[in-house]
């Protein structure tokens, strides 16, 4: 059985960059995942359950919007234009769709089929663009969505230049945002701001050409973030992608989320412990200041915590003399420095306490910068 990490769209450049398409975001991702499944049953049509589509794209269960959506698919027409801006075609995503005891019956034309049909040798050619559902999902804003599978396309070659009113097309806000300001605000930077947080490769931004006062054109500028490739074994799991989904539904963390500063954690702390970290934070309603420091923290105490049971329970089957021999036997823990077992002390103190959780977090965030003083050597403590 495939899990959600399979989910992989070869998807056809020409399905990229359309305009008329009705634009939420469950149904942007809904739709990947039917020429998903269509594509790898090699079919025109497919019989497939609601509820399978709304797990794969992490979606609520209200299957009535997913039910308005196909209707909107099917009844709508699509100009598509190639590269080069000539008409590609018309059509529209969906020929037919019916609700059946046994799930939803979705056919599409015969011009999305032969588009979809692949061979192993053409998966990478230019008339495809890879989209990894699992990533695409992890979006909250709409146009990251349309400018994510944008910039796949051009991942490998110069992104085009577009002019504001083709873009206002592509992300269906020619009625939206009419002054610019505003569309720049919330279509443009924050869609790139969204994206740059979980893109490892580039850095993607924006030059401004106008004719006279007006904007007219916006140029795409990617850059090379510099970041080591990730290797296999330390890529993020599923679990870890989905409890990092999770978390960003509360919107103090949604708000703050640093995709970078999750790298670095995962680099340095057990995964296990940054799920449960993420699983805590979930429940936290206050304004967050830094993901990073705030999460670091949260995981230096479970970890703490996890040693005091450790301990705990050494001390119990061995006895109070025993527990440091015991410890030498079954521990190598290098020397800690007065600064560490203040630390300590002062973290256990903080979770002992009676204080909010807030509160409680905001002081294990100011122990955090301390360590991290420390290791940058600008402060020492023997």
């Amino acid at each position: 059985m495939k899990t959600f990490k399979d989910l992989i769209l070869f998807k056809p450049n020409q399905l990229i960059e359309i305009t008329g398409a009705p634009l939420t975001n469950q149904g942007i991702l809904a739709y990947d995942f039917i020429l998903h499944k269509l594509q790898q049953e090699n079919t025109d049509n497919i019989i497939i359950s609601a509820t399978e589509i709304m797990d794969a794209i992490n979606g609520n269960r209200n299957f009535q919007d997913l039910y308005l959506y196909l209707d909107s698919l099917q009844k709508i027409r699509i100009e598509s234009k190639d590269s080069k801006g000539k008409l590609w075609g018309a059509f529209n995503l969906l020929s037919e769709y019916k609700k059946l005891e046994n799930g939803i019956f979705v056919a599409i034309p015969p011009s999305i089929y032969k588009a979809l049909e692949t061979k192993e040798k053409t998966k990478d050619s230019l008339y495809y663009t890879t989209i990894k559902l699992l990533e695409k999902r992890i979006f909250k804003c709409l146009y990251s969505l349309i400018f994510y599978d944008f910039f796949k396309k051009y991942e490998n070659i110069n992104i085009p230049t577009l002019t504001v009113e083709n873009i206002r097309q592509i992300t269906g806000t020619i009625e939206k945002y009419k002054e610019y300001k505003i569309f720049k605000a919330h279509v443009l930077k924050k869609a790139l701001i969204e994206i740059n947080k979980f893109e490892t490769k580039f850095e993607y931004s924006f030059e401004e050409k106008k004719i006279g006062r007006k904007v007219n054109e916006i140029k795409f500028i990617r850059t090379e973030k510099g970041i080591d490739d990730v290797t296999p074994e330390n890529k993020i799991s599923e679990k870890l992608l989905k409890a990092i989904e999770k978390a960003r539904k509360n919107r103090y963390i949604n708000e703050s989320y640093s995709q970078k500063a999750m790298e670095k954690i995962f680099q340095k702390y057990e995964e296990k412990d940054i799920i449960k970290a993420l699983k805590e934070l979930y429940k936290y309603n206050s304004e967050i200041k830094s993901f990073s420091k705030i999460l670091t923290a949260k995981i230096e105490d479970i970890k703490n915590s996890k040693m005091d049971k450790i301990k705990e329970n050494q001390g119990h089957i061995l006895g109070q003399e025993k527990i440091e021999t015991a410890f030498k036997n079954n521990f190598t823990e290098p020397k800690k420095s007065d600064l560490d077992i203040e630390k300590e002390k002062i973290s256990n103190l903080i979770r002992n306490s009676d204080l909010p959780t807030n509160k409680r977090m905001n002081l294990w965030s100011e122990l955090a910068k301390i360590q991290n003083l420390k290791d940058k050597g600008e402060i020492k403590y023997e």
